[in-house]
């Protein structure tokens, strides 16, 4: 609470001015392959206005179900700028888990990549036992279905996003019953960037590992200082 922060600002907009900052700057690596801000934030602009397109919008949940790799935070960052909160849906969960999460968020998009045929399966599995229960999922594969995306605009969008509105939805590990949902505003992310603010703005600190899974919250400190405040996030295989 020491440190002050944009209260009315959203997280794709501090991005967005992060990116126009430090365009040339790799914002993500992964393995042999990388994205400097500005390719991030053109990916990120084109997957959001397909998200747009199919309906999500302010406090819309999207689930993202994707191994790691740089889509993963493709999706992440698509999905804030649609204005929505994601939900990490972990590929290697029970099926049982992943169908209880679909349905306790009654997501309407999932994420996934090149998802191997036995998640595949799983998936449209989970989206199946959905629609059982009336919710109807559009599965969204982020290489596979990129040339279609590609095809929109890379620019910003205007922002639909608020400070107070959701920016993603963990579940807990329903040990002791069924897991929960813990919703965290924008406003709570952004405040938590600032707090770190001064470490990241150490000269000395340049790159920093994604080493947790995005099912684990502690992966919210490691991704969001980082691209935020012009560093490179390296993702740990």
């Amino acid at each position: 609470s020491a440190a002050d922060y944009p209260r009315d600002r959203c997280l794709a907009e501090l991005f967005e001015a992060q990116a126009a900052q430090t365009p040339d700057t790799v914002a993500v690596a992964f393995e042999d392959r990388q994205l400097t801000y500005r390719e991030l934030n053109a990916h990120a602009n084109q997957l959001a206005r397909e998200l747009r397109r199919l309906g999500v919008g302010p406090d819309a949940l999207v689930g993202l179900c994707v191994e790691r790799s740089l889509e993963m935070i493709v999706g992440i960052l698509g999905i804030l700028k649609a204005g929505g909160a994601y939900v990490p849906l972990d590929p290697g969960y029970p099926i049982e888990r992943l169908a209880f999460m679909l349905e306790d968020t009654q997501a309407a998009v999932l994420l996934t990549r090149r998802p191997s045929q036995h998640v595949r399966m799983m998936l449209e599995q989970v989206i199946s036992s959905s629609a059982a229960a009336g919710i109807q999922a559009t599965m969204l594969d982020l290489e596979a279905d990129w040339p279609r995306i590609a095809e929109h605009p890379d620019g910003n969008l205007p922002q639909r996003a608020l400070g107070e509105q959701r920016a993603y939805v963990i579940y807990t590990s329903g040990s002791t019953g069924r897991p929960k949902g813990v919703m965290v505003r924008q406003r709570g992310v952004i405040n938590l960037c600032y707090g770190l603010r001064a470490f990241f703005d150490d000269p000395a600190v340049r790159q920093t590992g994604l080493i947790t899974s995005i099912s684990f919250d502690i992966s919210v400190n490691q991704i969001f200082p980082t691209l935020l405040f012009g560093r490179t996030l390296h993702i740990v295989p």
